[in-house]
């Protein structure tokens, strides 16, 4: 009864906090002249991967290293599958040729990075080095990207708010601040809960921690993403909606992944590469077709990328072995 109550009860701060995040780094953009989409690729996709960060390197920390492996890869499953898929059905959601071109690729480069790392059945803290000093050139080279004024150009949403008009002019620097902070503090509990409540049911129903991690756990910690993505797309700013999505998965793949690396070394089973990582390689490729058709990623896509991704937790469920 508790572990339903926590899952259930989690939803509330989740869906609030996310609210708060998009509107105060929406309009911290504006203050500073910053693109929506470099805010939804760097402070809201920082923001809603802390449930992976802390749920990952306790699990790396307390020698888990399949949970902490597989929560990663279904997180990033689910980011494009269920996040993207749910998001383009409730507005199709339009994509910069460039953050395709760009973004996803680095994406599909560090899920391969991983394999190879991988290949001794290992992520050892060396390897999570190379994926924290990979994220870290990201950043680098993103920061650089909005200097030059790329990102502002590439910017657009669907309709023009107020204050694009003043360049910022009137919003509350502080408000806005206290707005993510609070939404970002908002997310972690609601995740923290979240994940304890499903663990707490699939512990009852005697699933494997990989099988957890990769379904209900991902979905749990990727709910953050998804209240975010949908708010975004209901509120019109598709540049909030798709950078998200695509940061969480650079942060989570580099940040998330490396950071659980350097705790403790993960030890893996062959069988953590071919069950949780290559779906993920598989949702990040089939993306970028379904985005550069039109540049929009159309509600019938949208169904596409879901279908697919519930046909997934479902075969992991099928042919799950026993605990």
């Amino acid at each position: 009864m508790r572990d339903t109550l926590l899952f259930v009860g989690a939803l509330i701060p989740l869906t609030v906090g996310a609210d708060w995040l998009v509107r105060g780094a929406a309009a911290l953009a504006q203050r500073f002249g910053v693109s929506p989409l470099v805010v939804g690729l760097t402070v809201v996709a920082f923001g809603t991967s802390a449930p992976e960060l802390f749920v990952s390197g306790r699990a790396a920390l307390a020698g888990e290293a399949a949970f902490a492996v597989a929560n990663v890869m279904g997180s990033t499953a689910a980011n494009v599958g269920l996040i993207v898929g749910i998001g383009a059905l409730i507005r199709p959601i339009a994509v910069h040729h460039r953050v395709i071109a760009r973004e996803t690729p680095l994406v599909i480069v560090v899920l391969s990075l991983v394999m190879a790392l991988s290949l001794n059945d290992v992520l050892g803290r060396l390897d999570g080095f190379v994926l924290l000093a990979g994220w870290a050139l990201y950043l680098y080279f993103l920061l650089r990207w909005v200097r030059s004024g790329a990102g502002e150009e590439e910017s657009r949403t669907s309709e023009p708010r107020p204050t694009d008009k003043d360049s910022g002019k009137g919003v509350n620097f502080w408000w806005s601040f206290l707005q993510i902070a609070i939404g970002m503090t908002m997310l972690a509990f609601g995740a923290e809960w979240l994940v304890e409540g499903a663990v707490g049911i699939a512990r009852i129903l005697e699933l494997p921690d990989a099988l957890v991690a990769a379904s209900m756990a991902a979905v749990g910690t990727s709910l953050p993403e998804l209240a975010s993505t949908m708010v975004a797309a209901y509120r019109r700013m598709e540049d909030i909606a798709i950078g998200n999505v695509i940061g969480s998965n650079v942060f989570n793949l580099g940040l998330v992944l490396g950071t659980s690396a350097l705790l403790r070394p993960l030890v893996l089973d062959p069988s953590i590469v071919v069950v949780y990582v290559l779906p993920a390689l598989a949702f990040s490729v089939i993306l970028i077709p379904l985005a550069l058709h039109r540049g929009t990623v159309q509600r019938w896509e949208g169904g596409l990328l879901l279908a697919l991704y519930l046909a997934y937790i479902a075969a992991l469920f099928a042919f799950a072995p026993p605990a």
